[in-house]
């Protein structure tokens, strides 16, 4: 007759662990339990087996066997199975189903009942596979789940760690003429819906966070869209869609709670995928096998963890330095949790060698560190791909080392900017010889000769010719591009494209015959190609070349998200930027950034900024940050843009928005624009002022979320170097009041929120001169007898001593107003009047100052 034994699995205790680190290990005792000195990791499982002993050990994370009545699900008798995972335990039914995730610490269940899901699938033979029964051997704590439709076997060996488990992929097997295409991890599904970090891939309430991380290149986070025809057999359908045409990421919201995922191609074999942006159209194209361990499904690793909120990042630490994976720091603090990684850059388009000690000059008078140089799209480069420094920084790594040293010398680290795998179409790799690694989207064969001069070229098929950029082919070694391709008339096999261009960008036309491969080649937004899977390392391994011995400290994959079009998912992004990341001699301090992130690259990226100057409005750099925060990464609000034309107040409100996020910010100018202001001390002062307090967390949190209001304007005045200013609200209208300069008077209603002051407001003279101009206020006039210069100001900041500028902020000159004017609170009436030249304007913004408030540094800014 079966009997119910009590087995107590114990962890051994570690020799000379100090004891606030077992505590920290282990789940919180139970209150029935009784107190020990130290508390061991007790569970109780209930078992009906055949009478007999059993003494069994475990450590941190946990897996046992509960053996039971066979579901209605299940053909024969079975067990579960429970994997400890940080905080969390997981259990899985006898066919490798989920039916358990249990917050240990809280015993809540994060499991969907209704959404079950397996730990593992498989797509194989074109459609999705579950595991049809899980066994698992102690001696070599391996899972193997056996698909039983197709007789496949999947063995996952699962290691514990402080903190989470990983789980890898030890062998798989397959029969002969099976074709194993794909292993999904998940999606494991949950019923948390309060924040979902889609690119870390961890879901979070306000008790418990449950998260999944790749911890190799081949390991993508997400659901590739090639599969989207797949359902979810064993769990929820698709909700919504992605914005990102490469897959799902490792986290994703439904509408029931949220799913966790990843996966690994098997890349042995050509496969046929979406390589493309939706909006390019490309068809499904041929993409060409790999080989060596990358191109295996085994060797597929990921972790799983359950933990506190507040303790993720300490717990996603723990997993980049258990597992070996990038783990850059600033000042010896993980980029992650460091103040550090927000810090603002000088954004410069003409740092060089002549120009970087006034480039340096000029960030420490903005208490900024790095100067970056973006001089085009592009960077400080002869071409994008081989990367070769231009004449500015020297024309060689020599010279970019000099530039560099000089910059250093003055206190200021260098930066640049990179496009990762975009290949300039001057670049060597595409001519005079087309590298064989640029990213194709598909090839087909000639049917025909081709002659050297030929304009027309007849081919097997018209694929290639769909969708896609700029249209450039490579035969043999020779590039040209098409503008149209039809049927052959009277055949259903032949097709003729009409050429363009031959022997494009240094490369030279020839002669093909009939059989010749003709490839499409995939296009960059900017015109160029793409680095295919085969050409990652050499670009990884040239920008590590330039880091490890320059001197250089940041960089920005800009385009990064190009590599996933060689074809392998976001396996190349990974590629291009761990493998980047793994050659560098230290990662300390090197801060790299990029408009975006995906899971595979979370770990090596310091932080994500999006914002261009030209056209990213406040409200969608808002949006950004609530990505950044449920992603556990720093706030940044993108470029911020400089003119000489700028006033300081102009400054500080991009600076006050900033500070209400405690974000940084790219500060994008040039050393001429810098060099050609009046105001140029001024403005720098006001970064260093605001950058400073923020950095050292003086803002409370209520005058960060005052801030954040776009309509709101603001001035910082420092009273103690690094520790103490003063905060002042300023009533300052975005748009300008306008007034003709023909003698007459405006008249407008205007509200003073603050207390009664004097006078203060700026004119610009728009379009020609203003003279004379005078502020009447409740009968009382101010007349300022000057002649202010065309896109000239006369600021008035209260003192009835006016300054008059040109239209850079260079001081003209001033003058003390005849009478004088003030505001009272509240609503009043305002009149203006001026002459001037002859269908000019005056812009006039009338301002008024709250009382100031002590602003304190809580911490120490380095």
């Amino acid at each position: 007759m079966p009997v119910e034994l009590v087995i107590l699995l114990i962890p051994h205790r570690r020799p000379g662990r100090d004891p606030a680190q077992r505590r920290r290990s282990q789940c919180p005792r139970s209150r029935s339990a009784p107190r020990q000195m130290m508390p061991p990791l007790v569970k109780e499982i209930p078992m009906r087996i055949k009478p007999m002993m059993a003494v069994l050990s475990s450590t941190l994370a946990l897996i046992t066997t509960v053996g039971g009545p066979a579901p209605a699900a299940l053909a024969s008798a079975a067990h579960a199975f429970t994997v400890r995972a940080g905080s969390l335990r997981i259990t899985l039914n006898a066919s490798g189903r989920i039916t358990s995730l249990r917050d240990m610490a809280h015993r809540r269940e994060y499991a969907s009942a209704d959404h079950p899901a397996s730990l593992i699938k498989l797509v194989a033979d074109g459609a999705q596979q579950l595991p049809t029964s899980l066994s698992y051997d102690t001696a070599s704590s391996t899972f193997t789940f056996e698909f039983g439709s197709k007789h496949i076997r999947v063995s996952v060996q699962v290691v514990p760690k402080a903190g989470y488990s990983t789980f890898e992929v030890a062998s798989l097997k397959a029969p002969a003429g099976v074709d194993v295409q794909t292993l999904m991890w998940g999606p494991i599904t949950t019923t948390i819906t309060q924040t979902v970090g889609e690119s870390v891939g961890v879901v979070r309430d306000s008790d418990f966070a449950i998260g999944i991380h790749g911890l190799n290149d081949k390991t993508i986070g997400g659901w590739p869209d090639e599969f989207d025809n797949l359902s979810y057999p064993d769990g929820p359908p698709k909700v919504g869609g992605s914005n990102w045409p490469f897959g799902w990421f490792s986290a994703s919201e439904t509408n029931w709670g949220s799913i966790l995922q990843a996966y690994t191609y098997d890349s042995t074999k050509t496969r046929y995928r979406m390589v493309g942006w939706p909006d390019i159209n490309e068809p499904r194209v041929p993409v060409p096998p790999m080989s060596g361990p990358d191109a295996l499904i085994k060797g597929s690793k990921i972790a799983l963890f359950g933990t506190e909120p507040d303790n993720v990042l300490n717990t996603l630490s723990r997993v980049e330095t258990g597992e070996s994976l990038p783990h850059p720091k600033i000042n010896g603090e993980w980029e992650k949790t460091s103040q550090g990684a927000s810090q603002s850059f000088l954004v410069l388009s003409d740092i060089s060698t002549n120009t970087v000690t006034a480039a340096s000059r000029y960030a420490k008078q903005a208490g900024i560190k790095y100067i970056y140089s973006l001089p085009s799209a592009d960077g400080p480069w002869t071409s994008a791909g081989h990367y070769q420094f231009d004449s500015a920084f020297g024309g060689s790594d020599a010279g970019a080392t000099g530039l560099t040293s000089t910059a250093a010398r003055n206190g200021v680290k260098v930066g640049v900017h990179t496009l990762s795998d975009f290949i300039d179409t001057n670049d060597p790799y595409v001519a005079p010889v087309p590298d064989p690694g640029l990213a194709i989207q598909g090839s087909v064969k000639l049917t025909r000769p081709l002659d050297a001069a030929s304009k027309t070229v007849y081919v097997d098929g018209d694929s290639i010719f769909k969708g896609g950029l700029f249209n450039l082919m490579r035969i043999g070694n020779e590039i040209l591009n098409f503008k149209s391709v039809t049927p052959v008339p009277g055949s259903s096999t032949e097709w003729q494209a009409s050429l363009i261009s031959r022997g494009m960008f240094g490369t030279s036309a020839a002669a093909y015959p009939a059989g010749a491969t003709l490839t499409r080649l995939q296009g960059n937004e900017y015109g160029g190609f793409i680095g295919g899977v085969t050409m990652i390392d050499r670009l990884s391994s040239r920008l590590a070349q330039i880091f490890n011995t320059t001197g250089i400290k940041a960089m920005s994959f800009d385009g990064m998200e190009s590599a996933s079009q060689a074809g392998y998912g976001t396996y190349a992004t990974n590629k291009m930027i761990n493998g980047m990341y793994r050659k560098l001699n230290s990662t300390d301090d090197f801060i790299s950034e990029a408009s975006n992130v995906v899971p595979g690259t979370w770990d090596a990226q310091g932080r994500v900024s999006w914002g261009e100057t030209c056209c990213t409005p406040l409200s969608v750099r808002y949006d950004h940050q609530a990505y950044y925060r449920r992603n556990y990464l720093p706030d940044m609000m993108g470029w911020v843009s400089y003119s000489p034309s700028d006033s300081t107040l102009d400054q500080e409100w991009q600076l006050s928005k900033m500070a209400s996020w405690n974000a940084g910010a790219g500060l994008q100018a040039s050393v001429h624009a810098l060099d050609s202001s009046g105001d140029t001390a001024q403005v720098l002062n006001a970064w260093k002022q605001w950058e400073t307090a923020r950095n050292s967390h003086a803002f409370s949190d209520r005058q960060m979320t005052e801030m954040r209001d776009p309509n709101t304007y603001w001035h910082l005045e420092n009273v103690v170097p690094g520790k103490t200013w003063k905060l002042y609200d300023i009533e300052y209208p975005a748009k300008p009041l306008s007034a003709p300069n023909n003698g007459t008077t405006s008249t407008w209603q205007y509200t003073n929120t603050h207390t009664a002051q004097p006078l203060q407001f700026q004119l610009h003279a728009s379009g020609g001169a203003v003279t004379n101009p005078s502020v009447t206020i409740g009968g009382n006039t101010a007349t300022f007898d000057t002649t202010v210069p065309a896109d000239g100001y006369l600021v008035d900041d209260g003192t009835a001593t006016a300054k008059l500028y040109d239209h850079t902020w260079h001081l003209l000159g001033t003058v003390t107003a005849q009478g004088s004017a003030s505001f009272t609170s509240g609503a009043q009436s305002v009149g203006y009047s001026a002459t001037g030249t002859t269908g000019s304007t005056s812009q006039i913004r009338f301002l008024t100052t709250g009382a100031p408030e002590q602003v304190t540094a809580r911490t120490h800014h380095a």
